[in-house]
């Protein structure tokens, strides 16, 4: 239960007068007025992020590209874009655990897909941030074609809603790869995938995991814990605020659970999706519509969530 303090006679809860609802994130450094901005991934140390960012208010008609800002001082610094080598719209960062590689989803042109028709193609890409002259790879080049992570977008799903566009890659600790896409072969609209580290190294053939994670509509993760035991994902059809809502998974006995809402300390009446939390746990981080429909990043603290009861100190550790 939260605290509640005396105001001019009024009883009121302390988180409303700290103003600890759902905060724009970094305003003015990260996030900025009329472009869309999307959910930072974080450096193991929390002093360096990474962000897509468009020129415009709406998704499509302008360039989304990857940005940069580091926190000096406790203070988020005015962002600056990721020389990539072409251009080519940006997804959904993330930042390996040992912190020496930057996943992403990509848009860009590929050579071995200049004899097929194909149409903007988001592919799961990473860049090694030990190297200053290092190129994004393709995860499909550097892991190989048997774990089967990029699939062109051509042919009869060229232009069917977001079919072999993949996004969101993330790896845990234990080396196993996540990702969302939507393919007709997998369990509903869009899934939540895995390519599990196999023990000589190699990722094993990526798979949409099965209920109750993934359902016939559109499901999506934002974040997978480092170790692997904890999941936030967001889901417009399970009930809750708004037209997308973001739930928690938790892995146990090697299974994933119901996913839960996280409530109405986090969740509002418009779009709220791509969660995570700050490495040091202090933070969720979210992408949500309520500012007039700008894609926009906001911060809750945990601690409202453990209060609330959607979260506990022991989930923190999964």
């Amino acid at each position: 239960m939260k605290p509640l303090i005396l105001i001019l006679g009024v009883l009121v809860p302390f988180a409303a007068v700290a103003n600890e609802l759902p905060a724009k994130f970094a305003e003015g450094s990260i996030n900025k007025v009329g472009q869309i901005t999307l959910t930072p991934a974080f450096t193991p140390d929390g002093l360096t992020a990474y962000f897509p960012q468009s020129d415009c208010a709406q998704i499509g008609p302008c360039p989304q590209t990857l940005q940069i800002s580091q926190k000096i001082v406790g203070v988020w610094q005015k962002s600056r874009p990721v020389s990539l080598p072409q251009a080519g719209r940006v997804d959904w960062p993330s930042v390996s655990p040992d912190g020496k590689y930057l996943l992403f989803s990509w848009s860009a042109k590929r050579e071995n897909y200049s004899n097929l028709s194909v149409r903007e193609d988001f592919d799961l890409y990473r860049l090694d941030l030990t190297n200053n002259d290092a190129v994004p790879e393709p995860l499909d080049l550097v892991y190989g074609e048997l774990a089967d992570l990029n699939r062109p977008r051509h042919g009869a799903v060229a232009t069917l809603r977001y079919v072999h566009n993949e996004t969101a890659p993330q790896l845990t600790d234990a080396g196993d790869l996540y990702f969302w896409s939507e393919r007709l072969d997998a369990v509903g609209e869009r899934d939540i995938f895995i390519a599990e580290r196999q023990a000589d190294g190699k990722l094993a053939p990526a798979k949409a995991l099965g209920t109750p994670l993934n359902s016939p509509l559109r499901d999506t993760y934002g974040w997978v814990s480092p170790e692997g035991g904890l999941m936030l994902l967001s889901y417009p059809d399970r009930g809750g605020s708004g037209a997308s809502d973001i739930f928690v998974s938790r892995k146990l006995d090697g299974s994933w659970s119901e996913p839960q809402n996280l409530g109405p300390s986090l969740n509002s009446a418009a779009a709220d999706f791509g969660a995570r939390f700050t490495p040091d746990k202090q933070n969720l981080v979210f992408t949500s519509t309520r500012d007039n429909q700008v894609l926009q990043v906001y911060s809750l603290p945990t601690r409202i969530l453990i209060e609330d009861g959607t979260l506990t100190e022991a989930d923190l550790r999964r």
